[in-house]
């Protein structure tokens, strides 16, 4: 992988340190404007296909600082193994809700607002071995729409409307309803920095 990398960075023309932490490659380059999707990609393809996901930390003017920044950059790793079954590059930068709810240093609220709108949920997958938690979550990362959240989640349309179905039984809620769905969306993505602040 490290030497994958290395060719990567040298097609796209970025400077940078590579080493190993616990198994994880970390990267250390003075570009913070680096095409971090493309160095992906170009990592994936020197390795002939394969698995790669990557994250970035923010770019800081000290080396005092670098821990900041690979604390950041797992963050964002481990929140997009949280989400998301795709693999992808995510930058801590972007996080927006997500890195402001990972920001927060007591997190009783959090999880309290989390057991009030998903605790049916979460309670029903604990003792089924379901994911209406994690169905949820994507269908309302996807807008709603079946096609996508039905690839996101590799299930056929009628086990995803099977699953909607489920969901509104079991919680009385409205999906269309926009303040239920916005309280949705909160919780599931509040939901998904707590398993990535867990993890």
């Amino acid at each position: 992988m490290l030497i994958a990398a290395r060719r990567a960075l040298r097609q796209q023309q970025v400077p940078a340190l590579l080493g190993t932490i616990a198994g994880t490659m970390v990267i250390v380059t003075p570009r913070g404007d680096a095409d971090w999707e493309a160095l992906r990609l170009a990592t994936v393809a020197q390795l002939g296909g394969g698995g790669c996901r990557l994250g970035v930390g923010e770019p800081y003017p000290r080396p005092s600082m670098l821990p900041r920044s690979l604390r950041e950059a797992q963050l964002a790793l481990r929140l997009q193994k949280a989400s998301s079954a795709v693999e992808r590059t995510s930058a801590f930068a972007d996080l927006d809700v997500l890195r402001m709810l990972a920001s927060v240093e007591d997190l009783a609220d959090v999880e309290g607002y989390v057991r009030k709108w998903l605790g049916v949920l979460a309670a029903y997958d604990e003792r089924k071995h379901t994911q209406l938690v994690r169905t949820l979550t994507q269908y309302l990362q996807h807008g709603g729409g079946y096609e996508a959240t039905s690839q996101a989640l590799s299930v056929h349309r009628s086990t995803l409307k099977y699953r909607l179905q489920r969901i509104r039984e079991l919680t009385g809620f409205d999906l269309g309803d926009p303040d239920t769905r916005f309280n949705l969306e909160l919780a599931t993505r509040a939901w998904v920095t707590l398993q990535a602040l867990r993890s």
